[in-house]
């Protein structure tokens, strides 16, 4: 017999993934050839982030800078697998991308806590690296598929940064992000939630845009060396 707890946090993913559902469906109507990577993709999603849930009290109790580290890069190396599956999936545009991610947190996470932005705790580290990361990852892909379909490295740029800029620009007026809301529903203070999110909006578009160039110049790189 389920507990109550866990029996009401399945109907709410449920009710949740209903939508991912209706959407899938609609897609497969459309004949998108969506559908099915909407429903591998929530699949994998769930249980990736239960599996989080369940190991992250661990992960949290880290107290080394270099395992740290290593988890963070473990991120960057997931994170650009799937950006070089946008291109030619190769070695080399695998390894660009992750170069890419990392160079990206290395540029951003050091500076951050140095300068007092952030904390350097696991429990502060570690979930901006996997922000960094994923945020990287997103821009690379669109990046890597605008490259594939012939455009040149300056409208592939553009066209990755524009969610992230975007996002940036409408914040406050048509964007409550996660951030700033979690902290005012936890009491804090509005401008120290505004501040935290803007430190990490800042992150992302500066960490995006690094991922991107490195991961380009490193292509670059090893597609001459191979002539």
């Amino acid at each position: 017999m389920f507990d109550s707890h866990i029996s009401d946090t399945l109907i709410k993913l449920l009710a949740a993934w209903l939508l991912i559902a209706g959407a899938a469906f609609w897609a497969h109507r459309e004949r998108l050839g969506l559908s099915k990577r909407m429903l591998i993709a929530s699949g994998r999603g769930l249980v990736q982030l239960l599996a989080l849930a369940f190991v992250l009290h661990w992960i949290f109790d880290i107290r080394s800078h270099l395992a740290q580290s290593l988890l963070i890069a473990a991120f960057c190396i997931l994170a650009g697998h799937n950006s070089a599956s946008h291109s030619d999936g190769r070695g080399t545009t695998w390894a660009a991308a992750a170069i890419g991610l990392m160079c990206a947190c290395l540029a951003t996470l050091p500076w951050l806590a140095v300068s007092g932005a952030i904390g350097d705790d696991t429990r502060t580290l570690v979930p901006l690296g996997s922000m960094i990361a994923a945020n990287g990852m997103n821009a690379i892909s669109i990046m890597f598929e605008r490259l594939k379909s012939g455009s040149d490295v300056g409208v592939g740029l553009k066209t990755a940064m524009i969610p992230n800029i975007d996002t940036l620009r409408v914040v406050g007026l048509v964007h409550m992000p996660g951030i700033f809301v979690g902290m005012i529903l936890a009491g804090a203070a509005p401008m120290a939630a505004a501040s935290a999110q803007l430190i990490v909006l800042y992150m992302i578009v500066a960490s995006s845009f690094t991922a991107c160039m490195v991961s380009f110049l490193l292509m670059n790189h090893l597609g001459k060396r191979k002539k």
